[in-house]
C-alpha cells in the first residue's frame, strides 16, 4: 500500500476478490469460517472499541444480507447491518464515520476508515434501493452485495457512486476559498460541486466555480481523489487556474468567498487557525489540496 499523503477513506486494505462475488457456495462457506471477521453497523455507524479500533464480530453474525468486503491474510471480511435490539459488547460503541476519521487523521494515517467506509456505503445503498428502479418489484442481493437483482424484470442494479469535483482555485500567489452558512466560525474551504451528466471533470470544475464565485477558470489539473461516505461520493481533487480575480458570489451557494495569499494559508496550516480564519481538518481532501500547493516553496 502507498500511504504517503493519502487521504483518509483511501487505501482500501483488503483484496476485493471480485472472482468470489459470484460464487455463492464459497461465500456461504466463508461466512461460517472461524477466521472470518464481521464488521457491524447500525444506522451508518460502525461498532468500534477504544481508540477507534474495529470490533470484529464472530462469523455467526454473517447472515444472508452480509456484504462481502474481501480477503486479507486468509480471513474473509463481511459487513452487516445490526438491528436495534443488538446489545453492544462491553467497551464498544457505535461511532459515526466522521468522528472515526477525525480521530484517526490526528495520528497520521490508517486504512481502517477506508474499510469501514466501504461497508457503510454498500449497506447504505442496499437500504435505499430495495425496489427495482425499472419495474418497482422487490430486488435481492447478489454477488456478495455488489449487485441487486430483480427477478421480475431480470434487471441488475449496481452500487452508485456520486462524483464531486473539489477545486483549489489559484490566481498568481493567491487561493480562492469559500464558506457555507453551516461552517464553523472562520472556516473557509475549497469550492466543490456534483458533476452533471455528460460533463468532463474540467467542465464541471469551470461551471461550479463560475456559478458559485463568478470567476472563469482556464487550466484544470487533477491532483488526487478521495472516497467520501456521506453517503457515497468520490471527491475528485483538482487545481484550477483562474483567468481573473473578480469575485461575484452566488449567495444561494456561498455565504462568502475570499482570496487568501500563500503566506496566510501557510500560517494557518501550521498553527491551526482561529475564528477569523481556519481551514478544513486533515480528514478532508480540501486540506490535502492546500498542503500540496500552498506549502510548496
Amino acid at each position: 500500500m502507498y500511504f504517503e499523503n493519502s487521504c483518509i477513506f483511501a487505501e482500501f486494505p483488503l483484496d476485493s476478490s471480485d472472482h468470489l462475488r459470484g460464487d455463492d457456495q464459497t461465500l456461504n462457506k466463508l461466512k461460517i469460517e472461524k477466521t472470518t471477521k464481521v464488521i457491524g453497523y447500525r444506522n451508518g455507524e460502525a461498532l468500534v472499541e477504544s481508540e477507534n479500533k474495529i470490533h470484529f464480530l464472530s462469523s455467526c453474525e454473517a447472515n444472508d444480507t452480509a456484504i462481502f468486503l474481501g480477503l486479507k491474510e486468509g480471513s474473509a471480511y463481511f459487513a452487516v447491518e445490526l438491528d436495534e435490539y443488538f446489545q453492544e459488547p462491553n467497551h464498544t460503541v457505535f461511532l459515526d464515520m466522521r468522528s472515526i476519521a477525525k480521530e484517526v487523521a490526528m495520528d497520521g494515517f490508517s486504512s481502517h476508515p477506508s474499510l469501514l467506509a466501504r461497508g457503510k456505503m454498500l449497506l447504505d445503498w442496499h437500504s435505499r434501493h430495495q425496489f427495482c428502479a425499472n419495474c418497482g418489484a422487490i430486488s435481492e442481493i447478489k454477488k456478495g452485495g455488489y449487485v441487486r437483482h430483480c427477478k421480475n424484470c431480470e434487471t441488475d442494479h449496481f452500487p452508485r457512486v456520486d462524483p464531486v469535483v473539489i477545486m483549489m482555485v489559484i490566481y498568481k500567489d493567491k487561493c480562492l476559498l469559500g464558506r457555507s452558512p453551516q461552517f464553523l466560525p472562520g472556516m473557509y474551504s475549497a469550492l466543490a460541486g456534483f458533476m452533471e451528466p455528460g460533463e468532463t471533470i474540467e467542465e464541471a470544475c469551470r461551471r461550479e466555480v463560475y456559478e458559485e464565485a463568478g470567476i472563469k477558470v482556464g487550466d484544470v489539473k487533477y491532483v488526487k481523489s478521495q472516497p467520501w461516505p456521506f453517503p457515497s461520493s468520490l471527491m475528485i481533487g483538482v487545481i484550477a487556474e483562474a483567468l481573473d480575480d473578480n469575485i461575484n458570489i452566488d449567495n444561494d451557494e456561498l455565504e462568502d468567498a475570499k482570496w487568501f495569499d500563500k503566506k496566510a494559508i501557510q500560517s494557518v496550516l501550521k498553527n491551526g487557525g482561529d475564528d477569523d480564519f481556519r481551514v478544513p481538518e486533515k480528514l478532508a481532501i480540501a486540506r490535502h489540496l492546500l498542503e500540496v500547493h500552498m506549502m510548496a516553496e
